[in-house]
């Protein structure tokens, strides 16, 4: 992508076939000095935050220090739960289908209505300790199978194993009381960055 940049501001933007649809190059290439005449300029990118923890949406191309650059707004998502509302601002409910419910003369019974449950936006903390805790259930089931020989039959646990499980475990929580204690996105993605799961050897 390429901007022209005349007299301190961008004129047009778009590949040289855009930019010059009448003009032809060798190997269809424009040279640096043709586009050094014409005020062509590369589009830089400005800084997109990580999608994971930011909504990311694209914005015009601007200026920047005389260099044109593509912009984006990087907006934060929810770090905790909320409750779910309407456009005018009402609780929104978990829908459970009631198969009593009264269509009236001639219809069939059953609808779907609201529960007592409110319905919930979940915040990146949940999510993520969600995925630490599925982390960590995934790295202890290799050897579940240790712990349900031992309660059934006494049968011992190999130490490296038993220390294999704790660490998996004290990783969790730690993760867990991390995340719990962002004080922001950034430093929940530091956080998530910093995961530190023992391997099974």
């Amino acid at each position: 992508m390429y901007a022209i940049v005349k007299d301190g501001a961008i004129t047009a933007t778009g590949n040289i076939k855009q930019l010059f649809p009448n003009t032809s190059f060798a190997g269809g290439v424009a040279t640096a000095d043709f586009k050094t005449v014409e005020g062509v300029m590369d589009v830089v990118q400005a800084e997109q935050k990580d999608r994971k923890y930011y909504f990311v949406t694209e914005g015009d191309i601007a200026l920047v220090d005389g260099v044109p650059t593509q912009q984006y707004t990087n907006t934060a998502k929810r770090l905790v739960d909320e409750d779910a509302k309407d456009d005018d601002g009402k609780q929104l409910y978990v829908q459970v289908w009631d198969a009593d419910y009264d269509n009236g003369a001639g219809k069939d019974k059953g609808k779907m209505v609201d529960s007592s449950e409110k319905l919930i936006n979940q915040g990146l903390k949940t999510v993520m300790t969600a995925q630490v805790k599925d982390t960590a259930n995934k790295l202890l089931a290799s050897t579940d199978w240790m712990v349900v020989r031992k309660y059934e039959r006494d049968v011992a646990i190999p130490s490296a194993t038993a220390t294999y499980r704790a660490a998996v475990i004290t990783e969790c929580a730690r993760l867990e009381t991390a995340i719990a204690d962002a004080a922001n996105v950034d430093a929940l993605a530091t956080v998530m960055a910093g995961q530190n799961w023992p391997t099974n050897g």
